[in-house]
């Protein structure tokens, strides 16, 4: 079925992501490498944010808290929960620039014949392996998670798997993609951005005027699909050409700091998924339109994250389950920190082998699959058209 059409267009030479493929896996590295190391850091100290808010209630109250727990928060692998915020850029980003670049239509069939082929075959897998050994929660939590609506209930929110909530989101934003496209022919790509702004931030209202503090509501699509049109709408721009940070890099440096200190902020957790979102699509036109490096250190080390994004849905899979017990394992139980360190950087390393199996053998068997049995259903479909 044929939604929405659009004019062929050309996109300008240098925005052909064709040649900017590492760099989109480098940042998905950088996304992954966040998401692992805030999981590390919980498995070893456990919840260490800052969450007790002064009488006034506008900042963090630091006094009841050890210095070393207020510099960890500050660090850059304490800002880890950000990386589901890049992967949500980067997704939207990505699946909008899709639908531009082909410059004819978007078909509602193709659309979720890939991204079921892509999501649904490697995942399966990873709920197979964690329920039969972590058990499913119970019926309820099983067939939410078959049905990726496990992140919508609070019981089924972080069940089996803790990493498998933002999952459910991301298919909940395809849902809703052809939704996102409507609206930009109607009112164009800028409008429909400020209309879904515009709603996020009447969640936001109403869950801080009725105190809400259910997760599944802060993490709900409604709270958090802007996260993911601001990527699409960065798309569009990169697209035509259009760049949105043009400034010295100092100033990225100057917004990161910022909001590394906003995290004693009560700003931080009303706001802070919107403002990294608009600090990632920054790094994101910064670091597109930067020459490779010349450097063999700066080569090896961009292949080297490239690797990692390229299997950063399998790593995200399968890392985090058992996570602990595999540290502890490397590190023989003991709690000084650079066996720690070492015990982390050795997780890591198995979870990597594990993701490169996976990505060889369940996630390009499930796409190459998924391409041939649309191929048949697609000519079949329009031999029954024609006949």
């Amino acid at each position: 079925m044929t939604l929405l059409r659009t004019q062929p267009t050309i996109a300008p030479p240098s925005t052909d992501l064709r040649q900017h493929s590492e760099k989109i896996d480098v940042l998905r590295g950088v996304a992954i490498l966040l998401v692992f190391t805030t999981h590390c850091l919980v498995a070893i100290f456990g919840m260490y944010d800052l969450l007790d808010f002064s009488p006034y209630g506008l900042w963090i109250n630091i006094s009841r808290f050890s210095p070393s727990r207020v510099v960890l928060n500050l660090t850059p692998w304490a800002m880890g929960a950000h990386g589901v915020t890049l992967f949500l850029v980067i997704s939207g980003f990505l699946i909008h620039w899709g639908f531009l670049k082909s410059g004819a239509s978007f078909r509602l069939s193709e659309f979720f014949n890939k991204r079921f082929w892509r999501i649904y075959p490697p995942y399966l897998v990873s709920l197979v392996v964690f329920s039969l050994s972590l058990g499913t929660g119970g019926l309820f939590s099983l067939l939410t998670h078959l049905t990726l609506t496990h992140n919508l209930f609070n019981p089924t929110l972080h069940s089996i798997n803790g990493s498998y909530w933002s999952l459910g989101l991301e298919v909940q934003f395809y849902l809703l993609y052809p939704v996102f496209l409507l609206l930009r022919r109607w009112l164009g790509v800028e409008r429909t951005t400020l209309a879904v702004a515009g709603c996020a931030v009447l969640a936001v209202v109403l869950l801080i005027s009725f105190q809400v503090r259910s997760p599944i509501l802060w993490l709900s699509p409604p709270a958090l699909w802007l996260n993911w049109v601001i990527g699409a709408w960065f798309a569009e721009r990169f697209f035509r050409g259009q760049r949105v940070f043009t400034r010295h890099p100092a100033y990225l440096v100057g917004f990161y700091v910022l909001l590394t200190l906003s995290k004693l902020t009560l700003i931080y957790w009303v706001l802070g998924r919107l403002l990294f979102s608009l600090f990632f699509v920054y790094v994101m036109d910064w670091y597109l339109h930067q020459k490779a490096p010349v450097t063999a250190t700066g080569r090896a080390l961009t292949r080297l994250t490239a690797r990692i994004g390229l299997y950063s849905y399998s790593i995200y899979l399968f890392h985090h389950p058992f996570l602990q017990q595999i540290i502890n394992f490397f590190s023989f139980g003991q709690k000084n920190k650079l066996v720690l360190c070492l015990a982390v950087v050795l997780t890591f390393g198995l979870m990597f082998v594990v993701a490169h199996f996976s990505y060889h053998w369940l996630e390009l068997p499930a796409i190459r699959l998924g391409k041939k049995l649309y191929a048949r259903w697609s000519g079949s479909h329009q031999v029954s058209k024609t006949s």
